[in-house]
């Protein structure tokens, strides 16, 4: 009876340890919202949810005019940033760099109709730099197509994603220089 009491309750310990863990993941992936103001600021991976809860929190809060990018590691579909930059594009709002900005998560950057550095950076990082850091890349033909896409929309060619494309296959860690974004056009005010 006893052997059987200290089975079941490793098992219930197990799940309740195991749950806690998952919601704890759950969270950790997940792109962060914080509004101030008319400032909305954004961080961490950009998920299949956040396309959503951004339109959402622009939806309810008709008052922002910046989306301010903090750390954000890539996203795991190419897809959920690019309809992030477009929902930015299409709503006339503002966007600046915070902290590091990577890979396909410089689309949403891209959407701003008035993009600017405010102290952070714009990285690329090869696909197995991503997945070591345990980070989804789409690198398929079709989400090479959403980036060519959503570049020439936002900046009026293709040059910038042939360079992330370029950068991404043949460098481990690139962090674009002053002179890469005068060269793309990248900034519009500072």
């Amino acid at each position: 009876m006893g052997r059987r009491l200290a089975i079941i309750g490793a098992v219930v310990l197990a799940f309740v340890l195991g749950g806690a863990a998952l919601v704890q993941l759950a969270g950790s992936g997940a792109t962060a919202f914080r509004l101030e103001g008319q400032v909305l600021h954004l961080s961490g991976p950009v998920n299949g949810a956040a396309a959503d809860r951004l339109q959402r929190m622009m939806e309810e809060n008709p008052q922002i005019t910046v989306i301010a990018l903090g750390d954000m590691p890539g996203a795991d579909d190419v897809v959920w940033a690019a309809q992030m930059g477009g929902l930015i594009r299409a709503a006339g709002l503002h966007t600046q760099i915070q902290g590091a900005v990577v890979n396909d998560a410089i689309l949403l950057f891209l959407g701003g109709a008035e993009r600017r550095q405010a102290g952070g950076t714009l990285v690329l990082q090869s696909d197995a730099m991503q997945r070591r850091m345990g980070v989804g890349v789409d690198g398929s033909i079709a989400a090479d197509a959403d980036r060519q896409r959503l570049v020439t929309t936002m900046l009026g060619d293709v040059q910038f994603a042939d360079f992330m494309r370029q950068i991404r296959a043949t460098r481990e860690e690139y962090q674009l220089t002053d002179a890469d974004m005068a060269r793309f056009g990248l900034l519009t005010a500072n």
